[in-house]
């Protein structure tokens, strides 16, 4: 008799009739800081020995093998369902399926041999040619991995999750007992490019090969083992990747899940792509952080993105910003040697270069007197305030306050140090404490909606000041004030 468990990381859960995952804690597997994650996101029943996945209207959706699909997924042994674009379960199915004896030609016979199922694959792929591969490493059609006795494992070691795959990469891969294998699949959204015989376990992949996966979402890169009887061996989860080729037009009115529109209109009513945005960040990510490397392909972090540079998309930006081109050059890059770009789209991000005061805040970079007087930020402006008209004093308090969190605290990291802006370095200290070894992974690493929007308003405000003109604007490039003043 077949037994299902699902397996998060090192926790493995039985699925028996009913198992749920969501965010809340009445599920059977909960994720309550992941926001990409729904309260109620899906739920795997069993159905006359069979078991089946249903998404539960879900906010960001759920994938089989990198697939998405509606209504409900009949799951096969080593099937591996991405929630949300986030976290990655897998299905697994031990134990011996129950022989079922039918009739053949009059006489009682149970389920084929091995080598008959090879036979019976060998017919299929000749009639059903690349679909009846498609199923096969899918495994949502058939059930086929209860046959092998192979205990293979294999793991994709590079590229590592999160890369970007922006030229022709080498898949390296580490495997395991790995003598009973007779092909290695590599697939890429649960559809395979390439394929390999005998260890070591290598492939390529080009992006140019394959512009549709430009789009601006994460993808899938997995590794299936076939034994010699065409049996599927048991395969790893995958790793989520990002594609880039700038030679890739994405579609001009391209959807992606949930209806929501893959483009949003700006004050001027030009369209801009989720994979423009994708792109653009990465360049404004390079101004401010040449030497961070950041997973910028996630769905949920570039639509917040779009919907806030709409906002910012006015003309005008240029002209407020050269108001205070002195102030900014000065208190930034000449005092503290911080990129021009960082001061320039933080005060454009926390108040669109209106220094006027909004309750405790004020300037350029809304920062409070009681804050810059109690952390000693006010040292560099004499007798000037943060109201000052020429925001001399607003400028220099916010450099040395970034000089303490950007260059020391997060060693020239500019995401994290706009997260934590507001915090004392001290608290910066211990939130930074908090945080994983390995940072890369923005969305999924900042979970607190305050940072989070502290994060997208950055991007947002630079990708706008950076290319007006991608965004229908007369403005000029605030690039252009980044020259110190004489």
């Amino acid at each position: 008799m077949l037994e299902a468990a699902v397996k998060s990381g090192d926790e493995e859960y039985s699925v028996g009739g009913r198992l749920t995952v969501g965010r809340t804690a009445d599920n059977t597997i909960s994720f309550p800081d992941d926001s990409n994650i729904s309260r109620n996101h899906i739920e795997i029943l069993e159905r006359d020995g069979e078991y089946y996945v249903t998404d539960l209207g879900s906010s960001n959706g759920t994938r089989i093998n990198g697939m998405p699909f509606e209504g409900s997924y009949r799951l096969g042994n080593g099937d591996y369902i991405i929630l949300g674009n986030s976290k990655t379960l897998v299905f697994q199915l031990t134990g011996e399926k129950d022989e079922e004896i039918v009739e053949i030609d009059g006489e009682p016979r149970s389920e084929p041999t091995p080598e008959e199922k090879k036979r019976n694959k060998t017919m299929l792929a000749g009639a059903g040619g690349a679909l009846v591969l498609a199923m096969a490493i899918g495994g949502g059609a058939m059930y086929m991995a209860s046959g092998s006795s192979c205990s293979a494992t294999a793991k994709i070691v590079s590229p590592e999750p999160g890369d970007t795959i922006t030229k022709e990469t080498e898949i390296e891969v580490e495997s395991d007992n790995a003598g009973c294998v007779a092909k290695a699949i590599f697939t890429i959204d649960g559809t395979e490019f390439a394929s390999t015989n005998s260890e070591p376990f290598e492939a390529t992949i080009d992006p140019k090969e394959h512009p549709d996966l430009a789009d601006g979402f994460d993808h899938v890169l997995g590794i299936v083992l076939i034994d010699k009887y065409g049996e599927r061996v048991y395969e790893p989860a995958p790793i989520a990747l990002a594609f880039e080729t700038r030679k890739v037009e994405p579609p001009a009115n391209t959807t992606v899940a949930q209806g929501n529109s893959n483009t949003a209109p700006t004050a001027t009513g030009k369209k801009i792509s989720l994979v423009e945005v994708q792109q653009l960040s990465a360049q404004l990510a390079k101004k401010v952080s040449p030497n961070a490397a950041y997973n910028l392909s996630n769905k949920q972090f570039l639509e917040e993105v779009q919907k806030k540079a709409a906002e910012f998309a006015q003309d005008g930006n240029f002209d407020k910003a050269a108001r205070y081109r002195d102030a900014i050059n000065v208190g930034f890059v000449r005092e503290y040697d911080i990129p021009a770009a960082f001061g320039y789209y933080l005060a454009m991000s926390r108040s669109r270069f209106d220094p006027g005061k909004q309750g405790a805040d004020e300037g350029l970079f809304r920062m409070s007197t009681d804050f810059v007087t109690a952390n000693g930020y006010n040292g560099p402006c004499g007798t000037e305030t943060l109201a000052d008209p020429k925001q001399e004093c607003a400028s220099k308090a916010a450099g040395m306050y970034m000089k303490a969190v950007y260059t020391g605290l997060f060693e020239r990291d500019a995401v994290y140090a706009v997260a934590a802006f507001g915090k004392s370095p001290a608290d910066a200290g211990t939130w930074k404490a908090s945080l994983p070894a390995n940072r890369s992974d923005i969305w999924n690493v900042v979970k607190t909606p305050e940072e989070r929007d502290r994060i997208v308003r950055f991007f947002a405000a630079g990708i706008v000041g950076e290319n007006p003109q991608k965004f229908g604007l007369k403005d000029r490039p605030i690039a252009e004030l980044y020259k110190l003043a004489s």
